[in-house]
């Protein structure tokens, strides 16, 4: 049933798009901000007429991309060798790089938890498929009422249609002790023998399974602690 179905229209590294065409960063100026919505907009107004056309539904979707990311990084450091690593991200040295995912801003920018959520929101309505923004909590905690409070102020007072917060945590595969945050070793035994876990995408995972671009990104998370 052909007529029931959707095809997804996805994008990838945004941020690093309006940085090589105005010099800035989606988070950086105005300016960027509106071109980033000018370039999401045009995109949302091509699938539709696409779709008109052939008769077809082709929502724009925040894309997961968990190696999409990273593989374009990679080809267009391969066929753009001057060009892409003045805008590519993560570490070049040892091929942790990635673009930035969807729409979101730069994960390492250094902005408060609030203004993320505020301004990649301002993408949403132009996504009918689903999105959200990422609240990187790190290990912090934040009690249930701090949290109450920034869902209430995000969508009382911003676009963003729905927030994650997402901690991480370190498992002991040596006392089977799990605590808060990325360590090197166990905190309770001091084994070495541990694994990471986190959110990757949308989903939470193993970071030993993550590719190279995923564990560059990981590094460059800034943490929030909206306690």
């Amino acid at each position: 049933r052909i007529n029931k179905s959707s095809f997804l229209v996805g994008m990838v590294g945004l941020n690093e798009m309006v940085q090589y065409h105005t010099g800035e960063q989606l988070h950086e100026s105005t300016a960027a901000m509106k071109f980033g919505l000018k370039v999401i907009s045009y995109m949302k107004n091509e699938a539709e007429r696409i779709g008109a056309e052939y008769g077809l539904k082709m929502p724009l979707e925040q894309t997961p991309a968990e190696s999409t990311a990273y593989r374009f990084a990679k080809l267009d450091m391969k066929y753009f060798p001057l060009q892409s690593p003045t805008v590519i991200r993560g570490n070049k040295s040892n091929g942790e790089i990635y673009y930035t995912n969807s729409t979101y801003l730069n994960v390492g920018a250094q902005i408060s938890a609030i203004e993320r959520v505020k301004s990649e929101g301002r993408f949403h309505p132009l996504i009918d498929a689903g999105s959200l923004t990422h609240v990187w909590l790190g290990e912090s905690k934040p009690p249930a009422e701090s949290i109450a409070a920034f869902v209430k102020k995000t969508f009382e007072g911003t676009q963003n249609a729905q927030i994650a917060f997402s901690p991480e945590f370190t498992s002991c595969l040596s006392c089977g002790q799990t605590v808060r945050g990325l360590k090197e070793s166990c905190p309770k035994c001091g084994s070495p023998d541990i694994e990471g876990i986190t959110r990757v995408t949308g989903f939470f995972s193993k970071t030993r399974g993550w590719n190279k671009g995923k564990m560059g990104e990981l590094k460059d998370r800034v943490r929030n602690n909206i306690g």
